[in-house]
């Protein structure tokens, strides 16, 4: 959304999401977003969301938004966006289980985002993983 700066796969001990701001010895301002493809959730018995998540560096927490209006192709503000609560890395890389994000409010088809912010004075490195829908 804004920036060029994009979600890449993070390799170092796996692999997994990871987002940035800083490239080249330099912070950008950004703000990108990692968005599923629509996933039907009408015949899961559960309705959970579990991930696991971790960051180094200082700058905005990343954020969790579930979407039932999303269409999988315009910008996120075409559409309306319910944040989600998760727990936090502690930071330093160490990675975190998500909690249990309830889905039990929706039905049909949804979409799950993930939102990154970074400024051109600070940013944090952000990764997720193990991003489980029963």
């Amino acid at each position: 959304v804004i920036g060029t700066l994009k979600w890449t796969l993070g390799t170092v001990g796996g692999k997994y999401a990871q987002m940035s701001n800083y490239s080249g010895g330099a912070n950008y301002s950004s703000e990108a977003w990692f968005i599923s493809p629509a996933i039907d959730v009408s015949s899961l018995s559960q309705k959970t969301l579990t991930f696991r998540n971790a960051y180094k560096y200082t700058g905005a927490p990343l954020k969790l938004f579930i979407s039932t209006n999303y269409d999988g192709v315009s910008a996120p503000a075409s559409a309306t966006w319910t944040e989600k609560t998760f727990t936090l890395s502690a930071g330093n890389f160490v990675w975190a289980n998500s909690g249990i994000i309830d889905l039990s409010a929706y039905t049909g088809n949804i979409y799950i985002a993930f939102k990154y912010t970074g400024t051109t004075s600070n940013g944090s490195t952000w990764e997720v993983d193990d991003i489980i829908i029963k």
